[in-house]
């Protein structure tokens, strides 16, 4: 029985090393197969370091074997990549990819430059909250924040622009303007370019999805509080006033002053201050109310229509609520009486309310100022020392110039658009 055994192995063992052979032939000539395919895959990559900008030439790329999954973006040809240009610095050897390059299709999502297109950075203001959400090849729309001229406004600059890179802040600390590339045509990019240099620019993010572009107004800083109602309030009034009822226009300006505004301008000044909690004193007659808004900012304007011994209200700034529920924040009422010669008789009536405790606190004061026909009178004194500060930051937060000494003047300047004609009604 042993005997019989021996063959047996033997044979088996002769066919458990022929098996052997034949599968590692086979396994190892398959796996050459592979690195010599792998081989032959050629890719172009940079014959030297490279710097951003650089149009590629022949003799600045080679083509190299490589060996696994080809990078994305790759070119396969010399030819492909030369004249195309480099948008980020690469090392020698690094693959040439179309996130590298300029080409001539939109590839801005990529990190390239499209044919006709241009990359322009623009420092964002007050959007760093959404910093963290940006990423290359999103879509986002430019507001433009004008805070210069008569009426602080914010305008619609671009929309559906696609970020081509976020770049990081400009300056340190508290200071830092976030920077964004986008990609835009050249005639946006001189649009942005102004805009950057000359007012805020504020960004949105769009739903990549969302491509929808409409005319959209600009809107006046006065529109965005309470302070616009009174717009629609008078052009009600308008329809409603008889006729030959006197009707004046009321321009107001808004404006971060000195607290020392009227001791600087004492000798623009009809007298002495009324006492009163709010200060309130008449320019002299010539005194344009643009001549003493030197060293100050000027916050809003608004226009009101008035009729002869009607009220008309103006609210200024933002509205805030106290604890027990009042809204809090500065109305105005004027009430104008007018005469035949033109003289205005306007009685001023400044509210202040405020949050005291768990509940507000009001203070209201009463005027009246003899004035004629484009004189000035400035109303000061809404709050004292730290407390106008603190009610400059309530009313217009986020886009005054802060600092000591400083308070809210209202001036005001009435227009006599039609006198009464009505007898008996002189000023007296």
């Amino acid at each position: 029985m042993k005997r019989n055994l021996v063959p047996l192995l033997g044979i088996a063992f002769v066919v458990a090393i022929a098996a052997t052979g034949i599968f590692y032939g086979l396994f190892v000539g398959k796996l050459r197969d592979e690195e010599a395919n792998a081989a032959k895959q050629t890719i172009v990559v940079a014959a030297k370091a490279l710097d951003r900008g650089r149009q590629l030439e022949a003799g600045d790329v080679r083509l190299s074997n490589w060996a696994g999954a080809l990078p994305p973006g790759s070119y396969r040809k010399v030819e492909d990549a030369v004249g195309k240009t480099v948008f980020q610095p690469t090392i020698e050897n690094e693959p040439i990819t179309e996130a590298r390059t300029g080409s001539d299709q939109a590839q801005g999502s990529k990190g390239g430059v499209a044919k006709g297109m241009r990359a322009i950075s623009v420092r964002i203001s007050e959007s760093n909250g959404l910093m963290p959400f940006l990423r290359a090849g999103h879509r986002v729309d430019l507001q433009v924040v004008n805070l210069r001229g008569s009426e602080p406004a914010v305008r619609p600059l671009l929309q559906n622009a696609e970020i081509l890179s976020i770049q990081g802040s400009e300056g340190s600390g508290p200071a830092a303007t976030p920077v964004v590339n986008l990609l835009v045509s050249p005639k946006d990019a001189d649009r942005v370019a102004l805009a950057d240099s000359a007012a805020k620019i504020r960004l949105l993010l769009r739903n990549q999805l969302d491509e929808e572009q409409g005319a959209r107004p600009a809107v006046e800083f006065s529109q965005a509080f309470a302070g616009g109602a009174p717009r629609a309030l008078a052009a009600a009034s308008v329809a409603a006033a008889p006729e030959g009822v006197g009707r004046v226009i009321l321009d107001l300006k808004i404006v971060n002053a000195r607290s020392s505004f009227f001791e600087d301008n004492q000798s623009r000044l009809t007298g002495a201050p009324q006492a009163a909690a709010v200060r309130i004193a008449a320019l002299q007659r010539g005194v344009d109310s643009e001549s003493v808004m030197r060293q100050q900012e000027l916050l809003s304007t608004e226009k009101l229509t008035a009729y002869d011994q009607r009220e008309v209200t103006f609210r200024a700034g933002a509205t805030w609520r106290a604890a027990n529920g009042n809204a809090c924040g500065l109305r105005i009422q004027f009430v104008p009486r007018l005469s035949a010669n033109g003289a205005i008789r306007l009685r001023v009536e400044p509210e202040m309310t405020t949050a005291l405790g768990q509940g507000s606190s009001i203070r209201r004061v009463m005027a009246e100022v003899d004035l004629v026909d484009g004189q000035t009178v400035a109303l000061s004194g809404f709050g004292s020392g730290p407390e106008a500060t603190g009610l400059l930051e309530k009313l217009f937060g986020g886009r005054i110039n802060g600092g000591a000494n400083r308070d809210l003047l209202v001036l005001v300047t009435p227009r006599v658009m039609a006198p009464v004609v009505r007898a008996g009604l002189s000023v007296r």
